[in-house]
């Protein structure tokens, strides 16, 4: 079978955008932590070393590369989500639209996921339901003599 190849990357905008939120607080409040406390930690120490001017260099030069690297954080941040989520995101909508296609009583096909999506043991499992629901389904053959 070919590789299944998806390019729109939002599929379930409500589930994917509190995921997103979700992750970007947890990851900003550990960053926050994690650089406040070496901050505290490196900063007071130089205070003991350095004296008026220098100190007041050294904060400008800390707080100007942190802030630096906040911009470029921010935007890996986004980015990463959003593929993540996506791996997600993407085998609900399949699953989703998979249901609906029954449901009316459309035909559908074995669900094909791509190389890097999550929930692959639900995606088999609905397979099974599948070819179940086809074979139950399926006209008889036989003699009609």
């Amino acid at each position: 079978m070919p590789p299944v190849i998806r390019k729109k990357y939002i599929v379930k905008r409500d589930f994917q955008l509190r995921i997103f939120f979700e992750t970007v607080i947890f990851m900003f409040f550990v960053a926050a932590l994690v650089g406040w406390t070496v901050y505290l930690g490196v900063f007071k120490t130089i205070i003991f070393e350095l004296s008026g001017e220098k100190i007041t260099l050294m904060n400008r030069i800390i707080s100007l590369r942190m802030f630096m690297w906040f911009i470029p954080t921010v935007f890996a941040i986004i980015i990463i989500s959003v593929f993540f989520t996506h791996q997600i995101a993407g085998p609900i909508f399949v699953f989703q639209r998979t249901i609906k296609n029954m449901v009316d009583g459309r035909p559908v096909n074995k669900i094909q996921l791509r190389k890097n999506d999550k929930l692959k043991d639900l995606a088999e499992d609905l397979n099974r339901f599948i070819d179940y629901i086809n074979k139950k389904h399926r006209p008889e053959t036989g003699d009609m003599g």
